[in-house]
Formats: C-alpha cells, sequence, structure tokens
C-alpha cells in the first residue's frame, strides 16, 4: 500500500533515515515515585496517558499507519516522537508537532504531572522496535543539560528553522512562531504549549468561559505543587518557574477585557522568595 504519509519507510518497504523533528521528553520526579512504589500515581499517569492516547489517534490518525504523520515511543516516563521532514521548510511538520507536544504537556499538567524535554533536528530513523539516530542523542543530551524546568527547548538547529519560518513572513503580518515559542531569562526557546489554548480562536464564536477554566485547572495544578515541595528547594523552583510561565502567558496573551487575569494568575505569594526580618 502506497503511504500518504512516508515516515520512516519507503514505498517499497525500505528504511528511510531521514532528517527529522525529534522531541525527547520525560516526567519529572518519576523516578522518586518509582522508589517509593507510589501506586496511585501510576494508575493514574496510565489513566491520563491512554486518554492522550485516545486524542493521539482520533485527532492525529495515529493508529491509522497509512495517514499517520510520526513516530512515537513510550518506555516507563520517557516518550520519543520522531517526525521526518518531508515537505520543502518543514513549516508543516514543525507546526503540527508544536500541535502535538503542547496538546501532551498542557494535558499532563492539569493533571498534575509536568514533563520537560527538548526537540532537535538532524538524521533519525524509527520504527516499532528501533529508535536510532542522531536526533534523538542530541535531544536526549539538551533535556538532561538544559531542559532543567518543565520545558521543552528547542535545539540550536531547531530555532535556526524557527527563525527561517518567522522570515517568510511580513512584519505587519501574524506571524504564528512567535507565539507558539518563548524565550526564557537563560535564552532558550521553549514551547509555549499554553497558546493552544487561543492558537485556533474562532472570533465569530468565541468561547473565553472554556479558555478560563483550562487556565484554572493549570493553575490549581500548579499551586498545588507549590504546596506540596515547601521543604524541597530545588524542586520548589522548577514549579515556581511553572507559575511565572502561567503569569507571563495571563499577562501577555488573554486581554483583560474578556477574561479576569487576576482570578487566573498564580498567587505570587505561593512562589516569590523575600528577604524578611527575624519576627
Amino acid at each position: 500500500m502506497k503511504r500518504i504519509f512516508k515516515r520512516y519507510k519507503s514505498d517499497d518497504g525500505q528504511k528511510r533515515y531521514c532528517m527529522s523533528f525529534c522531541a525527547y521528553f520525560d516526567i519529572l520526579g518519576f523516578s522518586e515515585k518509582i522508589k517509593n512504589e507510589n501506586l496511585d500515581f501510576f494508575n493514574h499517569y496510565l489513566k491520563v496517558l491512554n486518554n492522550e492516547l485516545d486524542y493521539l489517534n482520533s485527532d492525529h490518525d495515529f493508529d491509522n499507519e497509512e495517514r499517520k504523520r510520526f513516530e512515537m515511543k513510550i518506555f516507563t516516563d520517557n516518550f520519543v516522537i520522531g517526525y521526518p521532514w518531508n515537505h520543502e521548510d518543514g513549516e508543516i511538520e514543525l507546526g503540527d508537532l508544536f500541535d502535538v507536544l503542547s496538546h501532551i504537556q498542557l494535558t499532563f499538567a492539569q493533571k498534575g504531572i509536568f514533563i520537560k524535554g527538548a526537540i532537535s533536528h538532524s538524521n533519525l530513523y524509527m520504527d516499532n522496535n528501533i529508535v536510532i539516530g542522531p536526533a534523538l542523542i542530541e535531544s536526549y543530551k539538551l533535556e538532561e543539560s538544559s531542559a532543567i524546568y518543565p520545558r521543552i527547548i528547542l535545539s540550536e538547529n531547531a530555532i535556526s528553522i524557527v527563525n527561517q519560518h518567522i522570515n517568510y513572513y511580513s512584519d505587519d503580518f501574524a506571524i504564528p512562531q512567535k507565539s507558539t515559542y518563548l524565550i526564557d531569562k537563560d535564552g532558550c526557546y521553549f514551547l509555549n504549549y499554553l497558546y493552544l489554548l487561543i492558537a485556533n480562536f474562532d472570533d465569530d464564536n468565541p468561547n473565553y468561559d472554556y479558555v478560563s477554566q483550562q487556565i484554572r485547572l493549570h493553575k490549581n495544578a500548579i499551586e498545588k505543587e507549590l504546596e506540596s515541595k515547601k521543604i524541597n528547594q530545588r524542586i520548589f523552583d522548577k514549579f515556581s518557574w511553572c507559575a511565572e510561565y502561567h503569569n507571563y502567558f495571563c499577562d501577555n496573551f488573554l486581554h483583560p477585557t474578556f477574561y479576569n487575569i487576576s482570578q487566573l494568575k498564580v498567587k505570587k505569594k505561593l512562589f516569590e522568595r523575600n528577604i524578611t526580618k527575624i519576627q
């Protein structure tokens, strides 16, 4: 059968080792939960994961061998997604990958499962049993060394491609990449996954209540982690970052005419550190 999307196999069945976007990510604090044999968390995680796989099947044809556009492997809390570069400039592939990763990251975060990872761009091969290539090595190393917080960052090659796509548009055009990615304080480009909530907003049928509800779920999950991680400064700092990102999104992407922004933001007293006098 001729495949609509070739992925890593040609029409005649030959393996394709090709330029790809590769996302590698894992779950924050997963090893600690394994050590503690936290069965409640594992059951929760499996339920959330299965629901997300249902979404990929229904919205991205992931269970359709002829139509699915990327490969994904999951082992314990490690995820690898390989998306071959099939079009001239890769804009379609990277845009689709943004949708997939943003949905996973947002859905997981709302359920108290926070991920960090990286996207690279290099050669890769994936099938049901094998994942091999420098794209995987680079995204894995970036996740280990530079992701640090619950964010999905971009490699230098991926950043170059994003900037190339931005240069396609005139300055007065609403350039999508300028909203789907942000630049962090340390200079890392990362996925603005909350933008998924408003990326395809229908001005004729706005659903501000739905967006507000989703933002609140994200806020509540972060506040819960901040409350429970106070005694572990290293972990607390990661969720402080989540709070800063959440509030930045509310301030810069939600219009105050339609949203009660102060009610949607994480309370600063939960994550800001201040010098105080001895009482």
